[in-house]
């Protein structure tokens, strides 16, 4: 299977930051840690986009290895292109409660 590309919502970038950032202040090094993490699991949906589980509509979901973080996407098949949506903490309670 030929891989897809992958896009980053401008949003989802700089939630990435904002999590990497609180990270390392709790402990030098967390950060990058992260990113593996999340990269690890980018990657696993480069090369299988079916392997998240559907969650709503056309976003489908798959937990990284290490950190509570889900990472949120939709495929367009036709264009090959996996646009990720958010990469979301698991047990942050949303903004809005």
């Amino acid at each position: 299977m030929k891989n897809y590309k992958i896009i980053f919502l401008p949003e989802t970038l700089e939630d990435m930051a904002t999590a990497i950032k609180w990270y390392e202040k709790q402990q030098k090094g967390l950060g990058n840690r992260l990113v593996s993490d999340v990269r690890l699991s980018i990657l696993t949906i480069k090369q299988n986009p079916f392997i998240g589980s559907v969650k709503y509509k056309e976003i489908r979901t798959i937990s990284c290895a290490k950190f509570p973080y889900s990472i949120h996407y939709s495929i367009d098949e036709l264009k090959r292109v996996i646009i990720i949506t958010s990469i979301f903490h698991l047990y942050r309670k949303p903004f809005w409660e």
